[in-house]
């Protein structure tokens, strides 16, 4: 195969390989591409990460707000750990990463909202017992409109 031949042939796969990524990047993505259906504030996927007595662990889910209104997440409640918080991760200045409280979040209407690693999620500090992999605990989450929701959290890895 001679050089020019083959440097065509890079050439065709690179303009194919871009045009396929910039199509496929003005895709929406799923989720905003559904309609949000249902009633109420659903919360889905639930975990936590083990953790000691004494030491801290945190907690991940998904909350969808059903309604038409948005509501707010204004505490949560566990009895695994002498302080519960929402925190969300930051950058720093210094390009560190870093926790901070947060003491409420909305949760638009029709809407989704991530309590996930590197994003926003709930601290569980000063454990009061250890959380292994297999175990779950309760927690419960207050929102101004609709009450408090308790929710059985396992524990893994």
């Amino acid at each position: 195969m001679n050089l020019p031949i083959l440097n065509m042939k890079i050439f065709l796969i690179l303009i194919f390989s871009v045009f396929t990524f910039l199509l496929s990047s003005c895709q929406p993505d799923e989720q905003s591409a559904e309609k949000i259906t249902g009633e109420g504030i659903h919360i889905e996927g639930s975990w936590a990460r083990p953790g000691s007595e004494g030491r801290m662990s945190a907690a991940y889910f998904l909350i969808t707000n059903f309604e038409q209104e948005p509501d707010t997440l204004l505490s949560v409640q566990s009895d695994v750990a002498q302080l519960v918080e929402i925190h969300e991760s930051y950058q720093q200045d210094n390009h560190m990463v870093g926790m901070r409280e947060v003491g409420q979040v909305e949760i638009p209407a029709n809407n989704t909202v991530k309590f996930e690693q590197g994003g926003l999620h709930i601290m569980l500090m000063q454990l009061t017992r250890p959380l292994s992999d297999g175990d779950s605990f309760g927690i419960t989450l207050n929102f101004a409109n609709h009450g408090n929701i308790t929710l059985d959290i396992p524990v893994r890895r």
